[in-house]
């Protein structure tokens, strides 16, 4: 900032000779400093945006994946032993059940879902089902 002259007392040149050749460098600074601040502002709110839709999609996903399991669950018949596609079934069901509903930094979601997904595939073959999950803007007719 330029210093400004109190009345009644004498201005070094050199002061005011750094005080120009600076003030391009200061007024540098003081603006990367408000562009940062405006910055972050923004991409925090972009950001939560991008989050809040993805988990809309995963949420989707994950509850068309639930509907299957729970309508598939009575096809069995009590009391026989567990077929292999009984016993993923109710794991699937379960690991969906106990997915994260919240972000857990020591939890990583896609290698999760990645894995609920194959669990899917795989009762899907061993129910002899086609039961594929398309994303609501892939609807074709």
């Amino acid at each position: 900032m330029i210093n400004e002259p109190t009345p009644g007392t004498e201005v070094d040149i050199n002061d005011v000779f750094d005080d120009l050749l600076l003030v391009e460098e200061r007024l540098s600074d003081e603006s990367y400093q408000r562009g940062l601040e405006a910055g972050a502002k923004q991409g925090n709110v972009d950001a939560y945006h991008f989050g809040y839709h993805r988990g809309a999609e995963i949420g989707a996903e994950l509850g068309f994946y639930y509907g299957v399991v729970c309508a598939q669950e009575g096809c069995f018949v009590e009391g026989a032993e567990p077929s292999k596609a009984e016993v993923l079934l109710k794991e699937l069901k379960k690991e969906i059940e106990e997915f994260p509903t919240y972000n857990d930094l020591e939890v990583d979601l896609l290698e999760r879902l990645l894995k609920l997904r194959n669990k899917y595939k795989k009762l899907c073959v061993l129910l002899k089902i086609s039961a594929k999950y398309t994303k609501p803007n892939e609807l074709s007719f």
